[in-house]
């Protein structure tokens, strides 16, 4: 067995990451290995990694490339290699012939010895091949992944898998060897994308999928956080173009299916966040006014008469369905495959519309607790 933490420049969490993960592996695999894949650390992280694991677990540190930045692509934000990272803890994990390997990132504050069997214990003993995370998070936290991700998930690929970006997994050999096979890992989007691909490729490969409870997720931040136009055109770009290469199979793919999660729930909610929705709802009209030739390029007609009578609401009326945001999203979907227009422009002209929906969801769940259910 196989714990990878992947790293770069990270000094100041690595060895409470390494203790906590060791501690878990120690206790529950006493044959496990940690594998550091560092992508180049200048601060002293393998250091304070090999001294956090002396003693406890053998611990194999492994190289990735960070690639190289493009200045004409547009602003990355997220873990830059994180691909590459990955790829060198699974191949580290299939030269170790490990029967089960898990992925943690080095800048966690939250992970918990606790992570360990309940990531793995789901492929040792059970057989599965994919055991993706599932984070507690307050209802209007991950919004994105919520309101597209997950959606777009259950109904092509049939697995209701909650956070299918989540970050941290565990896979087990058998789909571990199917992943290095693919050539995605050289894709140019392949770092915004890895994690949605991992776990597609599990979901419609004829692997085994479940989830792991793991309580709450907090981690170090050390870049400024995204604007939303970025987070949208990263998150859904990635699953919009992962929608597009396995059109063939999805097709065929009918109904969804429950996934059995393992471990419990922790209690662990994050704070409920602070939600003014005004400047979202002015965003959405000032993006009418401005998109609204654009979107007729994408949307049915009667889709933007619906967007053209939001516009026009005053807020205590507006109301943003789910039925009307689901056709939005799908005409996105077959825009960005019929190459419409750029696909950072195409993404960019969903941002207004996607605040004028969560700018609805809130106002609409604010102080309810079907919020779940209105996300269903």
């Amino acid at each position: 067995m196989v714990v990878g933490i992947i790293s770069y420049n990270d000094a100041d969490t690595v060895g409470d990451v390494v203790r906590r993960v060791s501690a878990g592996i120690a206790a529950h695999a006493p044959q496990g290995c940690l594998v550091l894949a560092d992508g180049g650390s200048t601060d002293g992280t393998v250091k304070r990694a090999e001294s956090a694991a002396a003693d406890v677990c053998p611990l194999v540190t492994v190289d990735y490339s960070r690639p190289a930045l493009d200045p004409l692509a547009a602003p990355y934000h997220g873990w830059y290699g994180r691909a590459a990272a990955i790829l060198s803890v699974l191949r580290a994990a299939s030269a170790r012939t490990a029967a089960a390997c898990a992925v943690i990132d080095a800048r966690l504050t939250s992970v918990s010895p606790e992570w360990m069997p309940s990531l793995l214990e789901p492929v040792l003993s059970e057989e599965f091949d994919y055991v993706a995370p599932y984070y507690e998070r307050h209802p209007y936290e991950g919004a994105i992944t919520k309101s597209v991700i997950a959606p777009m998930f259950r109904a092509l690929y049939g697995v209701r898998l909650r956070q299918p970006a989540g970050g941290e997994f565990g896979c087990s050999s058998r789909l571990l060897q199917h992943l290095l096979d693919q050539t995605y890992w050289a894709a140019k989007d392949a770092d915004s994308g890895i994690d949605i691909w991992m776990a597609s490729a599990a979901a419609v490969g004829g692997f085994r999928v479940c989830e792991a409870a793991l309580g709450g997720r907090t981690h170090v931040v050390k870049e400024d956080p995204p604007d939303v136009s970025t987070a949208l055109g990263q998150v859904v770009g990635g699953m919009f173009a992962d929608v597009e290469a396995r059109a063939e199979t999805w097709q065929r793919i009918r109904g969804s299916q429950t996934l059995p999660v393992f471990g419990r729930s922790r209690g662990e909610m994050t704070r409920q966040p602070v939600v003014d929705v005004e400047p979202m709802l002015d965003r959405f009209r000032l993006g009418f006014d401005a998109l609204r030739d654009v979107w007729a390029w994408i949307v049915a007609p009667r889709t933007l008469l619906q967007l053209k009578a939001l516009a026009e609401a005053p807020a205590p009326q507006f109301r943003f369905g789910n039925e009307l945001w689901t056709q939005v999203v799908y005409d996105f979907a077959l825009a960005y495959r019929a190459r419409s227009m750029p696909h950072d422009h195409l993404l960019g002209a969903l941002t207004p519309l996607y605040l004028g929906w969560l700018a609805s969801f809130v106002e609409e769940t604010r102080g309810t607790g079907d919020v779940e259910d209105r996300l269903a």
